[in-house]
């Protein structure tokens, strides 16, 4: 059985395009070596490994952390890669898939469907069963083209791992004698990431009344899928997928109907309005229960944003904010804190150097507390167990202000991002956040009040306000 995988988050609106020496950064692997890098780990990979049922054959898988549009040589190279180590792994029973969804790639109508054609390509008509993230803008031929394909149930995303489990567990199905297919409809609705906590309401109740509905059809499987909105194609959008036998085929339709007009009558529910960066620092400063989670939306590094974005910083710095916690990416003055070392005065300009859509460089001036390489291993719930690297890594103290300020960018998804460079997030009095809702299985239970501010960025609360050229589509 073999283990191909293809993971990246695109936010068709970045203007930095990803290139493979982030997949090399991130996740570039065939063969031992992905299986090493996935073992005891909590993600999908590592969910299809702990399948001892199976004889593995871990093939290859290339990921990288949520940016722009993947260069076309670069896709290009992942998917010859992909085909060489396919090659090489010869006659297999089956494929296990792990996929994002929302992979886009220039000149490659649709990146996912390209991996997937090249498996047909080399190993026929073979039982195929994959994972999507619950972010994910699936086409329909690509579901038409999995015989079993289910999605994160969880948002944050802290069941990777089961996932995975649960892709091998239906391929043992279709490989003992019962074929399985899946089904997709789309609904063209466009949905902050901040309202699709599963959590919470209303995707919270929308599954649990679709998993009522499959259960009492007998479907193997139904999945409420949010969608990517940051993403410029004709497939964004919330998608309902059901798994289902030969059998169930109408059944699986009529659920997958009333799923989405379940969806549809609830589509304000979806609705989100947000305060601006300086009246949500006054709010901080004026709270009594601490830390103050202050979550910059559209500078979400998790859904492709720079993370250099400045608007809280400013506001903070002016406000006099003392005890706050502020990560940003910046590799020059990360790199320039190296060269001064721990102690100096550093005098510069911090961030708002991608763009200016997410805010303008700041002056600072302060000293430079720590110098680090960056890496830590996280016990965390979002990918436990693996190692991830924030390049070198300044902390650097500005007034009452404490800068993170990272080379290389790095979702706020696990706390070891601060513990690891001396930083305590349950004594600061604010905690400033690049992300969505992801950050919530590391710091949610820590927050004494949490904040979610709209400023400026590509991953706005107000996801109609960016310049989308296409119009979803229903299918």
């Amino acid at each position: 059985m073999g283990i191909l995988g293809f993971w990246h988050e695109t936010n068709t609106f970045s203007t930095s395009p990803t290139t493979i020496e982030q997949f090399r950064e991130f996740e570039l692997s065939a063969g031992s070596a992905l299986a090493e890098k996935n073992a005891h780990v909590g993600s999908v990979i590592g969910g299809f490994l702990d399948a001892t049922h199976f004889d593995l054959v871990p093939i290859f898988s290339a990921g990288a952390w949520p940016s722009g549009p993947i260069e076309e040589d670069t896709m290009g190279e992942l998917l010859d890669r992909a085909r060489q180590e396919l090659i090489r792994a010869g006659g297999l029973d089956g494929i296990l898939l792990n996929l994002h969804g929302a992979m886009v790639a220039k000149q490659f109508k649709d990146a996912e469907l390209s991996a997937l054609g090249l498996v047909r390509e080399i190993l026929g008509e073979i039982p195929v069963s994959g994972v999507l993230d619950l972010h994910a803008n699936p086409a329909p031929e690509l579901i038409a083209g999995i015989d079993t394909l289910v999605s994160y149930d969880t948002y944050p995303h802290i069941d990777m791992r089961e996932r995975g489990v649960e892709a091998a567990q239906l391929l043992t199905t279709v490989l003992g004698g019962t074929p399985l297919r899946s089904q997709i409809r789309k609904v063209p609705l466009l949905v902050a990431p901040i309202a699709q906590g599963t959590d919470l309401d209303p995707m919270r109740l929308l599954q649990a009344r679709a998993n009522r509905r499959a259960k009492d059809a007998g479907l193997h499987r139904v999945c409420v899928i949010g969608g990517f909105a940051y993403s410029d194609v004709t497939r964004a959008g919330m998608s309902v997928m059901a798994v289902h036998d030969e059998a169930h085929a109408q059944a699986a339709s009529e659920v997958l109907d009333a799923t989405v007009a379940d969806i549809e009558n609830h589509a304000h529910d979806f609705e989100v309005v947000r305060d601006s960066p300086s009246v949500a620092v006054d709010r901080a400063l004026e709270a009594e229960a601490h830390p103050v989670v202050l979550v910059d939306v559209a500078d979400n590094v998790g859904g492709g944003s720079p993370g250099d974005g400045t608007a809280l910083l400013s506001e903070l710095l002016r406000g006099g904010a003392s005890g706050a916690v502020v990560p940003i990416i910046d590799r020059d003055v990360a790199e320039l804190a190296q060269e001064l070392g721990e102690g100096a005065v550093i005098e510069t300009s911090v961030g708002g150097k991608t763009d200016r859509r997410h805010g303008t460089p700041v002056p600072i001036q302060g000293h430079v507390v720590r110098i680090t390489d960056g890496r830590y291993r996280t016990a965390g719930p979002w990918m436990t167990g693996r190692e991830f690297s924030m390049g070198t890594t300044a902390v650097i103290e500005v007034g009452g202000v404490t800068l993170l300020v990272m080379s290389e960018r790095t979702p706020a998804f696990h706390s070891e991002q601060f513990t690891s460079q001396g930083i305590d997030p349950t004594r600061a009095s604010i905690i400033v956040v690049k992300g969505a809702l992801a950050w919530r299985a590391a710091f949610g239970r820590l927050a004494g009040e949490v904040i979610e501010v709209a400023g400026p960025g590509i991953t706005p609360v107000d996801v109609n306000a960016l310049p989308r050229q296409t119009t979803p589509m229903t299918f």
